[in-house]
C-alpha cells in the first residue's frame, strides 16, 4: 500500500465516525432534550406573560400599600447572570420564593404580625397582611429620666415608635442594657398577656382604668384612682386576679376606693390594703 492511501484511509473512517454520529437516535434524542429544556428554561424565565405584573395587597391598615409594593417589586427583580456589562435580570413568577418573601416582609415591616404569600398565575403575586394590634404603650425609662417608648402588642412584641400619649395603659420598664428597636421582643409572651388581663378585669368589672404598669419584681399597676396594685408575677396571676376581684367586691366599696393607698397581692394566701 502507498504512503497516500495509508493517509487517507484514516481521513475516511473518521468521516464515516461523524456520520454515524448524526444518524445516531440517542444524539437526536439528546438534541432534543437539550433544545426542551433550553426553551422551556427561557420561557420560564423570560416569557413576558409569566414575569410579575400585578401586586395585590390585602389587610393592611396603617402600613401603606406602597411601601409594601415597593418592598415586594425589589424582592421579585432577581439577576440571572452578571459579568461585567452583561446584566440579565428576571421577575419570573416561577422564581419568587414566597417562604422567603414572607420571613423578610416580617423582618422590614415590625407591624406586621402575619402575611401569607400566594402565586396567582400567570403574573400576580398577593400578600394578605395581618397586622399587630396595639395594646398599650411600652417605656424604657433612662437614667435621665426621658422615656423611649413604642406601641406594643399581646405578644410582648414592640413595633412603632412613638412620642408618648398614644394609648390608654403606659408599660414602663427600667432602663436595660441592650438597645431596644422595632420588632423586639420586648416582654416575656406570658408576662404581657398577664398584664392585659389584669387591665381587662379591672377596666371591665370595675371601670378603674390602669394609667401605667411598671415591670419588675413586684409587678405594680398605678390605677386611675390614683392607688396601686402589687403582683407576683412568678405566682398564679389568675389566682390573684381572683384575691383582688374578693377585695373590690366585697371589702372595699367604691367610696371607700377614693382614699385607698394600695392593695397588696404577691403574698401567698394573703391579701393587704391601705
Amino acid at each position: 500500500m502507498s504512503y497516500r492511501q495509508k493517509h487517507i484511509h484514516p481521513k475516511i473512517k473518521k468521516l464515516k465516525g461523524r456520520k454515524l454520529i448524526v444518524k445516531s437516535r440517542l444524539f437526536w434524542i439528546c438534541l432534543c432534550v437539550v433544545t426542551i429544556i433550553g426553551v422551556g428554561g427561557y420561557g420560564i424565565l423570560f416569557y413576558s406573560k409569566f414575569q410579575v405584573a400585578i401586586i395585590e395587597i390585602s389587610g393592611n391598615e396603617t402600613i401603606k400599600s406602597e411601601d409594601i409594593e415597593r418592598f415586594v417589586a425589589s424582592e421579585i427583580h432577581r439577576k440571572i447572570l452578571s459579568a461585567g456589562i452583561l446584566n440579565i435580570s428576571s421577575k419570573s413568577i416561577f422564581i419568587v420564593d414566597t417562604t422567603k418573601m414572607a420571613s423578610l416582609a416580617l423582618h422590614q415591616f415590625p407591624g406586621i404580625e402575619k402575611v401569607e404569600v400566594q402565586k396567582k398565575m400567570p403574573n400576580t403575586m398577593a400578600l394578605k397582611i395581618t397586622e399587630r394590634k396595639a395594646f398599650a404603650e411600652f417605656c424604657e425609662r433612662q437614667s435621665d429620666d426621658t422615656d423611649t417608648c413604642f406601641l406594643l402588642d399581646e405578644n410582648g412584641i414592640i413595633f412603632e415608635l412613638t412620642q408618648g400619649g398614644m394609648q390608654d395603659m403606659i408599660i414602663v420598664r427600667a432602663e436595660g442594657d441592650k438597645e431596644i428597636f422595632a420588632g423586639s421582643n420586648i416582654i416575656e409572651k406570658n408576662m404581657a398577656e398577664a398584664i392585659a388581663k389584669i387591665q381587662k378585669n379591672l377596666k371591665n368589672h370595675f371601670q378603674i382604668d390602669v394609667k401605667e404598669a411598671f415591670v419588675s419584681n413586684p409587678l405594680v399597676f398605678n390605677t386611675s384612682e390614683n392607688w396601686k396594685i402589687y403582683f407576683d408575677p412568678t405566682s398564679s396571676i389568675d389566682l390573684q386576679i381572683t384575691k383582688m376581684n374578693a377585695l373590690l367586691n366585697n371589702e372595699i366599696p367604691v367610696s371607700g376606693r377614693k382614699n385607698l393607698q394600695y392593695i397588696y397581692l404577691q403574698y401567698k394566701d394573703r391579701a393587704y390594703y391601705k
